[in-house]
């Protein structure tokens, strides 16, 4: 396995890192887009399992997460994620023109990837999402964002290093080293900007709205116990793909590839089965 590290200009000149672990005969490439507040380096049990399959694995840090440039946890617009996700496929297509890639999203990355799947959905071989879900009906309205909207773009606009903590490390997963090593990592931040906040809340009500008109093979992997990101079952009820699985382990919380050994096994043979079944 060879690990290459790298830097990219994502939009508007910021400087992301990103790096790429990828076996001697790569059979198709899995570009990772990671969740709110950590980093392309917490995903190490997933480039464990696969690249030994024969995938590549490409992960980047967002901006302003990780060794990537930009205010911490901060973006001035939504779509830059999605932007920044298309600059670094055109990075990775460009060392791997001939083979499939497939689009991996968990948590805020699962938001991300369905609005670059909107816009590119014929580059990509199949989708997968974790820790993913959307609001329900009734938690938060479209007519309180509404109402809400105007006063909330004012303030973020003239206080954006305004941030709200979160605390999450306690809600990601049942192994307690994971989130010992959450805690610890000096990577993670664990507040996030107004600005961001408010600039994500209408792109994750939009998905359940265009995310039946995808064809691309999907695949849906949540915990049970999941108490960071709600409303999985209410995505599930906007798919229409013929090629589509949803799959939720009991017992399992917010991040599924981080679980306790024997859970997170399951979890990974699962993931390694649908891309070997969709190559």
């Amino acid at each position: 396995m060879k690990h290459e590290e790298g830097r990219f200009n994502g939009v508007g000149g910021l400087e992301l890192y990103y790096q790429a672990w990828i076996p001697d005969n790569p059979k198709a490439v899995v570009q990772i887009i990671h969740g709110f507040g950590e980093h392309s380096g917490r995903y190490l049990n997933v480039v464990n399992k696969l690249v030994p399959l024969g995938y590549a694995i490409y992960a980047n840090d967002h901006r302003g997460h990780g060794k990537s440039g930009g205010i911490r946890t901060h973006v001035d617009k939504f779509d830059q994620y999605v932007d920044d996700a298309k600059i670094f496929h055109d990075l990775i297509r460009a060392q791997h023109p001939n083979l499939p890639i497939f689009l991996l999203g968990h948590s805020m990355g699962s938001f991300i990837a369905p609005h670059f799947v909107k816009k590119f959905e014929h580059l990509l071989k199949g989708l997968i999402l974790s820790g993913t879900g959307s609001f329900p009906s009734g938690i938060i309205t479209n007519d309180i964002l509404k109402r809400t909207r105007g006063l909330m773009r004012f303030i973020s606009k003239f206080l954006p290093p305004l941030r709200i903590s979160l605390p999450l490390a306690n809600r990601l997963s049942n192994d307690p080293e994971v989130s010992k090593a959450y805690t610890k990592d000096p990577l993670i931040i664990k507040t996030i900007t107004l600005q961001l906040a408010m600039e994500m809340i209408y792109p994750i009500f939009a998905i359940k709205n265009f995310i039946g008109k995808f064809k691309l093979p999907l695949l849906i992997q949540g915990g049970s116990k999941d108490f960071i990101v709600f409303g999985i079952k209410l995505l599930e009820s906007r798919l229409t793909m013929e090629d589509r699985t949803v799959r939720i382990y009991q017992g399992l919380r917010h991040e599924i590839y981080n679980e306790l050994e024997k859970d997170r096994e399951v979890v990974l043979d699962d993931l390694a089965k649908w891309l070997d079944q969709h190559l």
